[in-house]
C-alpha cells in the first residue's frame, strides 16, 4: 500500500502502480506482459482523466506491459473487491489507534493480518504531487492516441499498450470520420417504422435542429479548451444528420445501436456516445416530436432479418388501413 504525504493526484495513482510492480508485481509474475487494473470512475484515476491515461502510457513504456483498465460505473465503487478484502481490514487495524506520525501509520497498516492469510506491506511516498496541471492540446491528443477502447463501454474499458521510442504514434481516432455511411443503410434506418415519422419529416427535423447542433458543438469546444479532460473521450466523429438519426433511434428504441452500427459501418461506442450527446437537442423540436418519441419499443430487433420483418409488418398495416 502506497501512503502519500502530498495530494491525491493522477500522478500519485500511477506512481502507486509503478511501485507495486517494481517491488512485488514483477517478482510474483515475471513472465507476464499484461496488467489488468480495476479503478473507480471518479477521483484522481477517473475514467475521463487524460492525466491518468498519460501517466499509464509512460508506465506502459517503462515496464513493457500492456495495461488494461476497467473502471467501475459511476456510483458502484463499492463493487471493488479491494474495498472489502483490504480496506475494511485496515480500518479494523486503525480503529482506536492514535496516528501520531507516519511511522505509526505505516506500522499499523503493515500489522494487518487475517486468518485467511492476508498480509499488508505499506511504504511511504514522500514525492510532491502538485495539483492544477493543465495539459496542452498536443498532450491531450497524444494521450488519447495511446488509448484503445473496448467495444463494450469504451469510456470505462480501454487498453494502453507499450510503444517503442521510434514507433510512429497512431492516428487520432477522433479526427477520423471513417468511410462514408452507406446510403442504403441511412435509407433503411430512416424508415417510418423506426423513426415514427416520414422521411420528409425527418429531413425537416434535421434542418430544424442544425442551429442547435452548432451551438452544442461550440459549447463542447469551449469546454474542452477550459477543461483538460475534454468532452469527447476518444470516439470518432459523426455528421449532424446521423447524430439526429441515432438520437431518435435510441429514444424510440426501435432498433439496437449494435445493429445500427453494423449497418452504418461504425462502432457501437461511436453511435452510443453521439446519441447521448445529441439527445437533448430533440427537446427543441417541440411537442410534436415528443409525442412521437413517447413510444418506446421494449424489445427492439437485434438482427437484420428481424428488422426487415418489423418494417414489412408496418408497411402491411399502413397499406391495409389506406
Amino acid at each position: 500500500m502506497n501512503v502519500g504525504t502530498d495530494r491525491n493526484t493522477a500522478a500519485f495513482a500511477v506512481e502507486s502502480l509503478r511501485r507495486w510492480w517494481k517491488v512485488q508485481g514483477r517478482l510474483d509474475h515475471p513472465s507476464t506482459d499484461r496488467l489488468l487494473v480495476t479503478a473507480d470512475a471518479g477521483g484522481a484515476n477517473s475514467a475521463d482523466s487524460r492525466l491518468f491515461k498519460m501517466g499509464l502510457a509512460d508506465f506502459a513504456d517503462e515496464s513493457g506491459l500492456s495495461i488494461t483498465v476497467m473502471h467501475f460505473p459511476p456510483g458502484t465503487s463499492k463493487w471493488n473487491k479491494v474495498e472489502h478484502r483490504l480496506f475494511s481490514r485496515i480500518t479494523h487495524s486503525l480503529r482506536g489507534q492514535p496516528l501520531t506520525s507516519y511511522e505509526v501509520l505505516l506500522e499499523t497498516i503493515s500489522a494487518t493480518r487475517t486468518s485467511t492469510g492476508l498480509t499488508v506491506q505499506a511504504v511511504l511516498d514522500e514525492n510532491a504531487y502538485p495539483t492544477g496541471r493543465v495539459l496542452t492540446r498536443a498532450e491531450r491528443q497524444s494521450a488519447e492516441r495511446r488509448v484503445e477502447r473496448d467495444e463494450f463501454h469504451g469510456e470505462w474499458n480501454y487498453t494502453i499498450a507499450p510503444q517503442d521510442p521510434g514507433q510512429q504514434p497512431p492516428e487520432d481516432s477522433r479526427a477520423d470520420s471513417g468511410p462514408p455511411i452507406p446510403a442504403g443503410a441511412t435509407f433503411l434506418l430512416t424508415h417510418p417504422a423506426l423513426t415514427g415519422m416520414t422521411r420528409e419529416h425527418f429531413e425537416q427535423l434535421v434542418l430544424q435542429l442544425e442551429p442547435c447542433q452548432l451551438l452544442l458543438t461550440e459549447a463542447e469546444r469551449q469546454s474542452a479548451d477550459r477543461d483538460s479532460r475534454g468532452r469527447n473521450p476518444g470516439f470518432g466523429t459523426l455528421d449532424h444528420r446521423h447524430r439526429v438519426l441515432v438520437a431518435v433511434l435510441r429514444s424510440h428504441n426501435t432498433v439496437t445501436l449494435t445493429l445500427a452500427a453494423e449497418l452504418m459501418g461504425r462502432k457501437r461506442n461511436v453511435l452510443s456516445y453521439h446519441a447521448g450527446r445529441s439527445k437533448p437537442m430533440l427537446a427543441f423540436a417541440g411537442p410534436e416530436l415528443a409525442r412521437v418519441l413517447v413510444f418506446h419499443r421494449p424489445h427492439p430487433p437485434r438482427t437484420l432479418e428481424a428488422l426487415m420483418r418489423l418494417i414489412e409488418h408496418h408497411d402491411e398495416i399502413n397499406s391495409s388501413s389506406s
